[in-house]
C-alpha cells in the first residue's frame, strides 16, 4: 500500500511539473505571428494588374522579390513606384533589377511563410487591394490551396488605424510621419513593410480590435 501511494505521489509531482510546460507548448502552436506584407503592381485594377514586387517582414525575417510582369505597367504606377518595364526586363529609376518568374516568386513566398508559426498577413488597405490581387494570382498558378493552408488570415491596418485614432488622414506615409516623426521611401514594398511593422509596434492594438479587423478570404 505504501509503495502504491509513493508511486501515486511521484506521478502527481511529474504531472504538476510538466503540465504547465505542455500547456505553454500547446498555446505556442496556436499563437499567430504577424507578417507585414506589401505589393507593388502594374496598376490599380485588382482584377487585371500584375505583381512586380512582393515584400514581407516578420521581426528580423525579410522577404523580397521582383518579378517581370505579364502585362505592361500603367504610366501612373510607374510614376508612383519608379518601376518601368521593357523587353530587357524590370527597372527601378532606370537601374536594372534581378527578377524571377511569377510562379517561382509565389512559391518562394509560400516557402518563406512556412518557416513562420501561423502567419497572419498584415497590410495597409490590404482587404481592398493587396489581398485580392495576391489571391487571384495564386489561383492563376494553382497555388491558392497551398497558400491558404499555410496562412492564418489577414489583418488590415487601414480600418484598424481609423478606429484607433482620430486623424485627418490615414495614408501610410502620413501615419509614419505622425507617429514616427520621419519620412521614408513610400511605394517601395520593402520600405513599406518595414515602416508598417514599426507603426504597429507603436500602436499596440488590443486583441479585440485585431480580431475585429482580421479576415480570411
Amino acid at each position: 500500500m505504501c509503495f502504491l501511494w509513493h508511486q501515486f505521489v511521484v506521478l502527481q509531482r511529474l504531472f504538476n511539473r510538466y503540465l504547465p510546460a505542455m500547456h505553454r507548448l500547446s498555446n505556442r502552436t496556436h499563437e499567430e505571428t504577424l507578417v507585414f506584407f506589401d505589393l507593388e503592381t502594374t496598376g490599380l485594377d485588382t482584377s487585371t494588374c500584375d505583381i512586380v514586387q512582393l515584400s514581407a517582414i516578420s521581426g528580423n525575417k525579410i522577404f523580397n522579390v521582383y518579378m517581370l510582369p505579364r502585362c505592361t505597367m500603367t504610366d501612373g504606377a510607374s510614376r508612383v513606384t519608379g518601376l518601368t518595364t521593357c523587353a530587357d526586363g524590370l527597372f527601378l529609376h532606370g537601374q536594372s533589377l534581378d527578377t524571377i518568374p511569377v510562379k517561382e516568386a509565389l512559391k518562394s513566398f509560400i516557402s518563406f511563410l512556412k518557416t513562420i508559426n501561423n502567419p497572419l498577413l498584415v497590410g495597409h488597405n490590404c482587404r481592398r487591394f493587396d489581398s485580392p490581387i495576391l489571391l487571384r494570382i495564386m489561383s492563376e498558378f494553382h497555388l491558392l490551396d497551398e497558400f491558404l493552408d499555410v496562412l492564418s488570415g489577414f489583418l488590415d491596418t487601414l480600418p484598424l488605424s481609423r478606429e484607433m485614432f482620430g486623424l485627418q488622414k490615414y495614408s501610410q506615409p502620413f501615419l509614419v510621419q505622425h507617429f514616427l516623426q520621419r519620412s521614408y521611401v513610400a511605394h517601395n514594398a520593402t520600405e513599406d513593410v518595414r515602416a508598417l511593422q514599426a507603426l504597429y509596434r507603436v500602436w499596440q492594438p488590443s486583441m479585440e480590435l485585431v480580431n475585429k479587423h482580421r479576415f480570411r478570404l
